[in-house]
C-alpha cells in the first residue's frame, strides 16, 4: 500500500509532471468547463441584451425580459471560469501534498464545488430555454448569442458533471485506500506470536493458539496477484 497515493495525490515531495497532469479526466473536464464558462460570460454580456429602438439606454434581456436572468447568466459564467481556474491550480498543488487529511479536504471540496456547478448549470439551461421561448418583441433583434448561451449552459452541465463524477471516484477510492491502510496498521500492531499463529491447522487446543505448532497460511509463499495498472500512480495510470 505504500505506493498507492490516497485521494489521487502525489507522494511526499513528488514532482509536478505536466504531461500526466493534463491527461487526468478531472483536469480535462475542468479545462473544458473553464472555456465554456468564459464563452457564456462573453455571450451574455455581448448579445444577451437588446437595446430597444428609439432608446439609447433602455435594454431588455432576451430571456423573458428578465434582467435578473441575464445577470445570473453572466455571473454564472464568470464564477464558473474562476472556479475552474482555482480548482486546476489546487489540483496541480495536490501533487506535492503528502498529508492525507489535507488531500481529503481538497477532494471533498472539489466534489462539492463540481456538483454545485453541475446543478446550477442544469437549472440555468432549463431556465434560459423556457424564458427565451416565451420572449417576444415587435421589432427585429439578434438571437444568436442568446441561443448560444443556452447551448453553453447545457454543455457546461456535462463538463462539470464529468468533473464531479471523477472527483467522486477519486474520493471513493481514496477512502478505500485509507481504510485498507488503517487495517494494515492495526494488524501489524498485534503481537508477533499472534500474527505468526494466525492460520489454519493447530491442535485440539484451538486453531492458531499461541505456542501451538501449526501451519500458518501466512508462513507460505505470497500468492501471485495480477499486476493491473494502479490508477493512483502517475507512472502506471492517468489517475483522477
Amino acid at each position: 500500500m505504500n505506493n498507492v497515493r490516497a485521494y489521487g495525490a502525489g507522494l511526499a515531495g513528488g514532482q509536478f509532471e505536466a504531461s500526466a497532469f493534463f491527461k487526468k479526466p478531472t483536469v480535462i473536464f475542468r479545462s473544458i468547463a473553464l472555456v465554456f464558462g468564459a464563452l457564456l460570460w462573453f455571450s451574455i454580456s455581448k448579445g444577451g441584451w437588446h437595446r430597444l429602438n428609439g432608446s439609447s439606454h433602455h435594454q431588455v434581456c432576451l430571456y423573458g425580459s428578465s434582467a435578473s436572468t441575464c445577470s445570473f447568466a453572466s455571473a454564472l459564467g464568470f464564477f464558473s471560469l474562476v472556479g475552474a481556474v482555482a480548482l486546476l491550480f489546487l489540483d496541480a498543488r495536490l501533487e506535492s501534498i503528502s498529508s492525507v487529511p489535507s488531500r481529503k479536504r481538497y477532494v471533498t471540496g472539489d466534489l462539492a464545488v463540481s456538483a454545485m456547478f453541475t446543478g446550477l448549470f442544469l437549472i440555468a439551461f432549463f431556465t434560459f430555454w423556457s424564458k427565451f421561448s416565451s420572449f417576444d418583441l415587435d421589432e427585429p433583434y439578434a438571437t444568436g448569442y442568446a441561443k448560444f448561451g443556452i447551448l453553453l449552459a447545457f454543455l457546461s452541465t456535462l463538463a462539470w458533471g464529468g468533473a464531479a463524477f471523477f472527483s467522486w471516484r477519486r474520493y471513493e477510492e481514496g477512502a478505500i485506500t485509507a481504510l485498507a491502510s488503517n487495517f494494515d496498521n492495526e494488524f501489524s500492531g498485534l503481537d508477533g506470536e499472534v500474527r505468526e499463529g494466525y492460520g489454519y491447522g493447530g491442535s485440539s487446543e484451538g486453531v492458531g493458539a499461541v505456542g501451538v505448532s501449526n501451519t500458518s497460511y501466512q508462513a507460505g509463499a505470497p500468492p501471485i496477484m495480477p499486476t493491473n495498472p494502479n490508477p493512483f500512480v502517475g507512472t502506471e495510470g492517468y489517475g483522477y
